[in-house]
């Protein structure tokens, strides 16, 4: 989902450091597209550290 304004995306990916959660990572709304960017998400996220 997104608001008033904000761009569509397909997924979120979210790193929860600021909320107190070091090393948290938020994967949101990967489903049956997801499995297809598998790969790029996976290197999205080891990127974050």
């Amino acid at each position: 989902l997104q608001g008033p304004g904000e761009p569509y995306r397909d997924f979120v990916i979210q790193e929860e450091s600021d909320r107190g959660l070091p090393g948290f990572i938020n994967l949101i709304g990967i489903e049956s597209p997801g499995l297809t960017c598998a790969l790029p998400i996976a290197q999205k996220v080891f990127n974050l550290f």
